[in-house]
């Protein structure tokens, strides 16, 4: 457990920040290692690699969802747990944990139902009726397991808002290897095609969380038993209050912080699915053009550039605990500090990021055909040209987003997001449905809505409605 209000702030941000950076990069491996597998092992002209990433998007909504509900009890828990109120960090773990559960099953039976006409409406189908079908059996497995990924990432959450970033870590490592080693048996030993990569991502997902689950409640024996901030009848004041109201208030599920969990997370899930949402809209867009290649690379290529767009949301999540302990401890402007110097460090490697991208764009996008199609090959690289120069844009307004996010201004954080949604895909089909002006203008939406959206953080942040946010009680 790492208290992050003591040392020096941007010491501590990174000590934090780093083991989720290095997490996330293998998350991202995890993501694109059955696109990988898809283009390298099944040898079918792309048709595998262009069924994989059609549903992909779906998925990332499905991540997206995930992720909110772990934003939610992260912000609520590292405030708590910043603030040394120990008894009620553990209620609201269990909270969280038992909030996700529900919700993962109603998400699963929703995902069921809805994974065809999801696939249907970003025009799947008129990629052939092959490749279509590969889409849906992938989709379907991978929605089997949804409670799995669900489960995994609230808990990884739980244990980064307490200031423990490495315990994720190695458990995202030992996961990763083995997806890979069971994807490629599965495929290339067991004939299993595209369904053989769903079932490695599903029970590769099932083991890491339940490992997880189990080591977060080894980590929670060992917080201290009685509260720091509070003695003598303090102490007992709690103890009856949690274990009041048998319905709604007993030591493993509280209303009150479920309802301030869920202040936080649903904004998060509305911005991450709406995101995630928009995106299909896009992908049905481009994959309206019936070229599986253009699918296939620009598949690809987002993964790609996701790489880099998940290290500066990891910086910006880490940003948001950092700030949400320090505010927590009444610290504030130490919170600030950690905002300075994440903002530089920041703009130092989104600027290293764009001069490699630039450089061996082609060679990133390669390595997802072994068949070496040029056409893939070309699309995807434009793609990462075009965007790869305004890095340095998405990491100033995802650094604000998560100061302000901390703080508890969701509102301006959600803003500041459907801003750049909003454009990005309005902006796709004004150029391809009212100017004719083809796929590449696509790609010139992202950047246009990251600068509008980085202007709308900042302007929020100036604004310091945070302030009055931050000053809540949770």
């Amino acid at each position: 457990m790492k208290d992050m209000s003591m040392g020096k702030p941007l010491r501590v941000l990174y000590a934090f920040a780093i083991p989720m950076i290095i997490s996330v990069l293998f998350q991202q491996f995890y993501n694109i290692a059955d696109s990988l597998i898809a283009g390298n092992f099944i040898f079918d002209g792309g048709g595998a690699l262009a069924a994989v990433n059609a549903a992909y998007p779906v998925t990332v909504v499905f991540i997206a969802i995930g992720n909110g509900f772990g934003v939610g009890g992260s912000v609520v828990i590292s405030r708590i747990f910043g603030s040394k109120n120990y008894s009620r960090t553990k209620l609201c773990i269990s909270t969280a944990i038992i909030n996700i559960i529900l919700f993962a099953i109603i998400f699963t039976i929703l995902g069921i139902f809805t994974s065809e006409p999801l696939l249907t409406l970003m025009n799947s189908q008129d990629l052939g009726e092959t490749v279509y079908q590969q889409s849906v059996d992938y989709l379907n497995i991978y929605i089997y397991g949804l409670s799995f990924l669900f489960l995994y990432n609230v808990v990884s959450s739980i244990f980064q808002a307490l200031g423990n970033s490495n315990t994720p870590l190695y458990l995202l490592i030992g996961s990763t290897i083995f997806n890979v080693i069971i994807d490629i048996i599965f495929v290339k030993y067991c004939n299993m095609g595209v369904k053989g990569l769903a079932w490695g991502t599903f029970i590769a997902q099932g083991l890491a969380s339940i490992i997880s689950l189990i080591l977060l409640i080894v980590h929670l024996r060992k917080l201290p038993k009685e509260d720091a901030h509070l003695e003598g009848e303090d102490i007992e004041g709690v103890k009856k209050q949690v274990h009041s109201h048998k319905l709604l208030e007993n030591k493993y599920f509280s209303i009150s912080i479920w309802s301030s969990i869920m202040i936080m997370a649903l904004p998060s899930i509305l911005q991450n699915s709406t995101v995630s949402i928009g995106q299909l809209f896009v992908q049905g867009l481009i994959n309206s053009f019936s070229n599986a290649n253009l699918v296939a690379a620009y598949g690809s290529a987002f993964k790609v550039n996701y790489i880099i767009i998940s290290v500066f949301t990891t910086i910006s999540n880490a940003m948001a605990t950092f700030t949400s302990q320090n505010i927590g401890a009444q610290k504030l402007d130490r919170a600030k500090q950690g905002l300075k110097g994440g903002m530089l460090s920041t703009i130092v490697i989104a600027l290293v990021s764009t001069a490699i991208y630039l450089i061996f764009a082609r060679g990133l996008v390669s390595i997802f055909t072994i068949e070496n199609n040029e056409e893939i090959i070309y699309i995807g690289a434009q793609f990462l040209y075009i965007l790869a120069p305004f890095y340095i844009i998405v990491c100033i307004k995802i650094i604000f987003d998560g100061f302000i996010r901390g703080a508890g201004d969701m509102a301006g954080f959600t803003t500041s997001t459907m801003t750049d949604l909003v454009l990005r895909v309005g902006l796709s089909y004004l150029f391809v449905k009212a100017f004719k002006w083809g796929y590449v203008s696509i790609w010139w939406s992202w950047p246009i809505g990251w600068v509008l959206g980085a202007l709308v953080s900042f302007l929020f942040y100036i604004s310091k409605r945070w302030l009055k946010t931050s000053q809540k009680k949770l």
